[in-house]
């Protein structure tokens, strides 16, 4: 019965439902019929899905073959390195990195730089012009950069004036030899420049360095750095000496107006 049933029964043809815009009534459009603009669009969206497909697929396979063949490589180079018993890791009486690092790092090198700060010692040549000798401490190493270009400017470009100048990084003076050269360059110059001196033991240094040549120098000028370090400026007949204390000119103006009745 079932399969009388079933080789019996025909399917129905698919009939499309009629629009608004059909122009007979009653008529009919099959499925087969390929020159519907509704089929047109159906045949154009499947065959772009399939070439999307399609492109996708070689896509992901392309990307799983060159994954494959990186793990062949590196396999490949994994099985290639030959192992065997390790040697040992310095000759004999030669010194280890760390060793080598402890010994620049120690004495009279220096914990921070073992760079000769006479490399960024320009002297300029005279030729009838006023020598001015600058010294400076400063924290970064741009900052020496800067000075050296201008200076370079300044000798390359003036012709009554030039500059001769040295300068240290803060860390470099936890050295001896270049503290001493600090204080020789000091001694001799006519103009010191500090900035962002913030470690206590150092600024205390070059407090005790640059206090004794305070006046023989024309200009003392320092930047954000340590009170004791600010008490140092000088340009002209303006001082920071008496920075915090209470006989200073700002501490006497402020106490006058304040016993006469305040700002108001």
């Amino acid at each position: 019965r079932h399969t009388r049933s079933f080789t019996t029964h025909r399917a129905r043809p698919f009939v499309a439902r009629r629009t608004s815009s059909s122009p007979v009534r009653g008529s009919h459009t099959r499925a087969s019929d390929t020159s519907h603009p509704t089929h047109r669009i159906r045949r154009v969206a499947m065959a772009f899905a399939a070439t999307s497909l399609g492109a996708r697929s070689t896509h992901v396979q392309a990307l799983k073959g060159s994954r494959a063949r990186a793990r062949g490589r590196v396999c490949g180079t994994t099985r290639a390195v030959a192992t065997g018993p390790r040697g040992p890791l310095r000759k004999k009486g030669e010194k280890s990195e760390e060793d080598m690092i402890e010994s620049m790092t120690s004495g009279s090198q220096g914990m921070f730089t073992s760079v000769n700060p006479e490399v960024r010692r320009i002297v300029p040549e005279a030729k009838g012009r006023v020598v001015v000798k600058v010294v400076y401490v400063v924290l970064e190493s741009q900052y020496q950069s800067a000075l050296s270009a201008a200076v370079t400017q300044i000798n390359e470009t003036n012709d009554k004036v030039c500059v001769e100048v040295v300068g240290y990084l803060l860390e470099e003076l936890r050295n001896a030899d270049n503290l001493a050269a600090l204080k020789k360059d000091v001694e001799s110059a006519n103009i010191f420049i500090g900035s962002l001196i913030f470690i206590e033991e150092l600024a205390e240094k070059i407090v005790d360095i640059v206090t004794p040549c305070r006046d023989n120098l024309d200009a003392c000028l320092i930047f954000p750095s340590m009170p004791q370090v600010m008490r140092l400026n000088k340009l002209g007949t303006f001082s920071m000496a008496q920075l915090g204390q209470s006989k200073s000119a700002i501490a006497s103006f402020m106490r006058k107006k304040k016993e006469s009745g305040g700002f108001e």
